[in-house]
């Protein structure tokens, strides 16, 4: 390199001899990491497991099962049907069955660490006695983390309770049917009948057509009234659309589907999208020697089997 007159030697060439053998070197690290980072952490023929069914699965008797986690004294019981208080026989061996969902564990409910979650949030439930019943329980065991717990009924609630150290609320809101129905006069021109029921089948129940928004969380049941043996050939259910009778008549289980579809479609278009929502399936009957309104008594201690349950055959029959 010339530089005025004199002519300096650089060390060039030694330099970029060993910069190329650093980059190659970076280029080699980054390689080896890359490769390092894709390969499998676990053995290729390891297939994940499936998601849980809590569904799917069978009821195993344990008599080791921890007491249950309420007793008789508990507020939110119904009186007729406290079981514990009542005294009712072989209470030990049914509060010994729990449910096993196949593949999966299910661990018992911690009523604080559902409080801690459900924090500042109110849950509804919508239906009839099945979903009642469901309440009654949940309340009482949520109680155990708050003792504090008051009687709650605002807002048309049947029955639920405040929880005050999470400000949760768990209410419950009974419209069996859970479309607006009410009873009329009985027709003129109809032998035997002695009123008549009339359903708007697009219109919900007063119970909760204005509630829903207050809810983080609903629970939607129905079925378990949809039968003649609630409402026989001399009251039957009537059923009306946008004000008007129903051309021609449905029978009641045609208006049972009519109604779950009119629901169904009100509760997408007006409840919040935000609101966590379920739906309650119906559960089989289980009276001996009758129906519920036919001198029948549940004397089981143990859950029905799939070839004992049964479905109330008054339901399906207009005689």
């Amino acid at each position: 390199m010339e530089f005025g007159s004199r002519r300096i030697s650089t060390t060039m060439p030694s330099k970029l001899r060993s910069s190329r053998l650093l980059l190659i070197s970076l280029l080699l690290l980054l390689v080896y990491s890359t490769i390092l980072l894709r390969r499998p952490t676990t053995p290729p023929n390891l297939v994940s497991p499936p998601p849980c069914d809590l569904f799917s699965g069978r009821w195993v008797f344990s008599p080791e099962t921890p007491k249950p986690l309420y007793d008789e004294t508990c507020p939110f019981h119904r009186n007729a049907w406290n079981c514990l208080r009542n005294k009712r026989e072989n209470m030990e061996v049914i509060n010994s069955w729990r449910w096993v969902p196949d593949g999966c564990g299910l661990s018992r409910i911690d009523p604080t660490r559902f409080l801690r979650l459900m924090r500042n949030k109110n849950i509804g439930f919508v239906g009839d006695s099945l979903n009642e019943n469901f309440v009654v329980s949940l309340l009482c065991i949520l109680r155990g983390a708050d003792p504090s717990a008051v009687k709650w009924k605002k807002k048309k609630a049947w029955r639920g309770a405040y929880f005050p150290k999470f400000n949760v609320t768990v209410a419950y809101h009974r419209a069996v049917l859970l479309a607006k129905y009410q009873s009329q006069p009985r027709p003129s021109d109809q032998d035997g009948v002695k009123g008549t029921y009339r359903v708007d089948v697009d219109v919900p129940a007063d119970e909760w057509i204005n509630v829903t928004s207050f809810y983080h969380v609903l629970i939607f049941n129905s079925g378990h009234w949809w039968g003649y043996d609630k409402f026989p050939k001399e009251t039957p259910l009537v059923f009306y659309r946008k004000g008007e009778p129903i051309h021609p008549p449905l029978d009641i289980l045609r208006g049972f589907e009519v109604v779950l579809q009119h629901m169904v479609s009100y509760i997408q278009r007006q409840v919040p999208a935000k609101t966590l929502k379920f739906w309650r399936l119906q559960s089989p009957r289980h009276f001996y020697g009758g129906d519920w309104n036919q001198n029948g008594s549940c004397l089981l201690d143990k859950p029905l089997d799939k070839d004992q349950e049964q479905w109330s055959e008054q339901r399906s029959k207009k005689d």
